[in-house]
């Protein structure tokens, strides 16, 4: 038989087999472009997203180290993940977690550990608490569930990317920063104010910067400076580079604790403001990606989170004028300097 319509005839099945296999393979599907940005370096994050959303707990403990309260949770299928759950904190953002990994895959970057949103029990997680005093921050509602951020845990060791005074260099075209913004907010402030007193960033006992460990080394770093400038994310420099890490030794960047931003207030901060301007050279392909980026279709993917909404109206506003505000930069960069030397990789 056939295949078509009344009074049309088409060639029969066994002559459109080829061709119904070649648009099988290759013509894209409804949301198979979204699919294919959704992966952790390459690796697809679907699997990994449903265990953090469904599978059980066997296991918590109390996470170390930071300023607030989180949980390591080992889940029966084996995966494990790092809960950080609403709290009073002012950088303990938990919607700004989430929010920061489906911007990561948005822009296909890729970098953000797969995350989603998640309640808990609190009951599941009171006795690994114990009877440390942040757990008055804590977020638990009335029917004793907590929500939070669920991020799954890199098994890799991961390395601080400890680059040295002056490092700024690499991803700048002019050489010359007097006061450099990527430190802590801080000793920012005290560098414009000359306060006097000795600052992580200057201090000259550190090593001077030299070459990269890794070629990709100033790449990257461009890339996650123009990242926590659309997150607002203020909390990456300083303490040893303790958020600047990679997946083991001269690996990939990895983009850890983001949760210092989405702030509900001021959409441009000052600090934040510096660190972009300071921001020489980029990767065109990363500056391609923001260009692209569609608020209203980001949105949507925020939409399909189980704690959903995540950001509102108006936190959704201000990274759309800080998308404009990194191709504003970008083209008087280019303006001055000229594409080549702008567009460094």
């Amino acid at each position: 038989m056939g295949l078509g319509t009344a009074g049309s005839r088409l060639p029969e099945v066994p002559q459109l087999a080829p061709v119904l296999l070649f648009l099988a393979l290759f013509w894209p599907t409804p949301g198979a472009a979204e699919d294919d940005r959704a992966a952790f370096l390459g690796h697809p994050d679907r699997e990994r997203i449903e265990a953090l959303r469904t599978a059980e707990i066997a296991e918590v403990s109390k996470g170390k180290g930071g300023r607030s309260l989180a949980f390591k949770i080992t889940l029966t299928d084996g995966t494990e993940g790092y809960f950080k759950p609403k709290q009073t904190f002012s950088a303990a953002h938990w919607y700004s977690e989430l929010a920061a990994y489906y911007l990561d895959r948005e822009l296909g970057m890729g970098r953000v550990p797969p995350t989603t949103g998640r309640r808990f029990r609190w009951s599941e997680l009171r006795a690994a608490a114990g009877t440390d005093s942040r757990v008055s921050e804590l977020g638990i509602e009335k029917d004793g569930t907590i929500k939070g951020a669920f991020i799954w845990w890199i098994p890799e060791r991961l390395e601080r990317v400890r680059m040295g005074r002056g490092w700024e260099r690499w991803v700048r075209v002019q050489k010359s920063l007097p006061i450099t913004p990527y430190q802590r907010p801080v000793d920012y402030r005290a560098d414009l104010n000359r306060r006097p007193g000795i600052r992580e960033a200057t201090d000259p006992t550190r090593p001077v910067a030299r070459a990269p460990d890794i070629d990709a080394r100033p790449a990257e770093l461009s890339d996650l400076i123009v990242f926590d400038y659309l997150t607002q994310n203020v909390d990456r420099w300083g303490g040893d580079f303790t958020n600047v890490r990679s997946r083991e030794k001269g690996g990939p960047l990895i983009y850890l604790d983001n949760g210092a931003g989405f702030w509900l207030g001021q959409q441009r901060l000052g600090l934040m403001e510096a660190r972009l301007k300071a921001l020489q050279r980029f990767r065109r392909s990363t500056i391609d990606a923001v260009r692209a980026l569609d608020i209203g279709r980001f949105a949507s993917r925020l939409r399909e989170d189980p704690l959903a909404p995540v950001l509102n109206e108006k936190q959704l506003d201000g990274l759309e004028r800080r998308r404009r505000a990194v191709l504003g930069h970008v083209e008087d960069m280019v303006a001055r300097f000229g594409e080549a030397r702008v567009f460094a990789w």
